[in-house]
């Protein structure tokens, strides 16, 4: 589900906050993550992988087995489901080339 508005709806952060969480504790199992939340290029606001983050802790969920693994494989995400203090960002861009 791409949770969004564009820049010139009647809508706002805290609309998005709200569809965000009543998706969440209607078991939506999939949002659509944007860096920094702005699509540039369509001209609307969206979900950031942090809402992500909000909406599994809120409600105390973790992420599916094989994805958790691979973040904790990565480097980004620990034991208890948090995001890494500070993760090796060089490694996981020496990864990438």
């Amino acid at each position: 589900v791409d949770v969004c508005y564009t820049n010139h709806a009647e809508a706002d952060q805290d609309d998005m906050d709200n569809l965000l969480t009543l998706l969440g504790v209607a078991g939506c199992n999939f949002i659509m993550g944007i860096p920094g939340s702005d699509d540039i290029m369509l001209n609307y606001q969206s979900t950031s992988f942090h809402d992500a983050l909000y909406l599994r802790k809120m409600l105390g969920l973790r992420p599916a087995p094989e994805f958790e693994a691979w973040l904790q494989q990565q480097g980004i995400m620990d034991e208890k489901g948090m995001l890494a203090e500070k993760p090796d960002t060089r490694r996981l861009l020496d990864k990438l080339f």
